[in-house]
């Protein structure tokens, strides 16, 4: 199976028919007649391509006799593909980039549409040095969303939050890949026992900077691993494990997780009760439901029960009945880019945004209703910036004066204790603290 010809398909399902990342890679790349070189050649032109969509497309109409919005979406997605490996990938030969571009255009569009694709990737090509798109002098967001490759939504906001410099360092960490950190499952096994799997299978790892059951391990396939299959271990960002421990569940507690799925933060609820007490999970879709329990029993999680239900009402049955309730809310993602650069290709307008803010603080609301006299709920999202989080607590607060801000700095590290700031909200970033961008505000509920 040709290479490109795959990730041609991938980024067709994922651009054009909106289809999820995650379910579409899986879906071309579980076959066995991929080696890994193959899986890897594939996403890296798949994830490179999104993620430098929005400055791929400006060269485009910089280099084309017409621009990329009048182009054939299977044009313009071929074109893309083949930019991205003149540009970023220094191992392919420009030839070659060219040649499978022009085979590809010929494949699913004709002769006409291959000699454009030839003529636009030639002129590149010929012209790159003299292609002066990427002025210091332009608007600062257009000149940051080119450079950096993302939506001007995504710049406005940063820049209405930090400085031209901080938005500038974020949006290059966002840019970068992570190393996938994993947690370790503490209900199946120790850690020194884990770590003696680890070393007898020849694998490099280190510990987490924040969380003891963090673990860093150069393995590609973690999912198609026996220590995953075994249930030793959850695929987690160490930023999403803080969030679970600064919620500081007892063994005896009720927790109600609110937005649970795919249940990676549940299940660390779990693990941090000793498998003990009660956790309800609610999720708004089915089959993620089904993924929660999927994950429970791998993981040998059992004192979880998990409910389709909208979180954005009330469930009546747990009223005042819960120790601890986590809302980690619907948001827009930002702070997870590095993993999901598909989140690039959403295009928010004011209006969307004033919806889902609506949504964060409809759930915040209503979860709040489970917490018992002295009981917590933490807010979180993955996301950067106060249009999300600070302004969805500072309403909340505003509207329910039984609850205050509860100081998270015992429950953390020195090295993040330090980064809470005078209201008590952290917002973890991944140029600072490399884990993706997650916001916390744990709120007490007083007698």
């Amino acid at each position: 199976m040709n290479q490109r010809n795959t990730a041609f398909k991938i980024l067709y399902d994922i651009i054009i028919k909106k289809g999820y990342s995650n379910i579409v890679l899986n879906k071309y790349l579980n076959n066995n007649e991929l080696r890994d070189i193959d899986k890897s050649f594939i996403k890296e032109i798949v994830f490179g391509t999104i993620e430098r969509k929005q400055t791929l497309d400006q060269i485009i109409d910089h280099c084309s006799s017409k621009g990329s919005k009048k182009i054939d979406n299977k044009i313009l997605i071929i074109l893309e593909m083949g930019l991205y490996q003149i540009i970023y990938m220094d191992k392919v030969p420009q030839y070659a980039a060219i040649s499978e571009a022009v085979n590809l255009a010929k494949e699913y569009a004709g002769i006409h549409a291959s000699k454009f694709v030839n003529a636009v990737l030639r002129n590149y090509a010929r012209n790159s040095a003299k292609i002066d798109i990427l002025r210091s002098d332009k608007n600062v967001v257009e000149y940051l969303a080119f450079k950096y490759s993302y939506p001007e939504w995504i710049v406005k906001r940063l820049l209405n939050n930090y400085d031209k410099a901080a938005t500038e360092d974020i949006l290059k960490s966002l840019n970068e890949k992570p190393q996938i950190s994993i947690r370790l499952n503490t209900l199946k096994i120790g850690s020194k026992d884990f770590e003696k799997i680890l070393i007898d299978k020849g694998l490099n790892f280190k510990k987490g900077s924040y969380v003891d059951d963090a673990y860093y391990i150069d393995l590609k396939n973690i999912a198609g691993d026996e220590i995953y299959k075994n249930g030793f271990m959850q695929i987690q960002d160490e930023g999403a494990m803080i969030i679970s421990k600064v919620l500081s569940p007892n063994p005896d507690d009720l927790i109600i997780d609110v937005c649970s799925a795919p249940g990676g933060k549940t299940t660390h609820i779990s693990q941090l009760m000793n498998n003990k007490g009660k956790v309800i999970a609610f999720d708004i879709h089915e089959h993620k439901i089904d993924l929660i329990r999927m994950n429970c029993k791998r993981l040998g999680v059992n004192n979880v029960d998990a409910y389709v239900f909208d979180s954005t009402k009330i469930n009546e049955k747990y009223i005042e009945k819960a120790d601890k309730v986590l809302a980690d809310v619907p948001c827009t993602g930002i702070g997870i880019i590095r993993k999901k650069p598909d989140i690039k290709l959403k295009n928010y307008t004011d209006e969307d945004i004033k919806k889902l803010n609506n949504i964060q603080y409809n759930i915040l609301s209503s979860s709040s209703k489970y917490v018992k006299k002295g009981g917590y709920i933490l807010y979180s999202t993955c996301t950067i910036g106060r249009e999300e989080n600070m302004n969805i607590i500072d309403r909340f607060l505003g509207e329910n004066k039984n609850f205050e801000i509860s100081d998270i700095r015992p429950l953390l590290p020195d090295k993040l204790a330090s980064q809470v700031d005078n209201k008590g909200y952290l917002q973890l970033l991944p140029n600072i603290n490399n884990t993706d961008g997650f916001f916390i505000c744990k709120l007490k509920r007083n007698n």
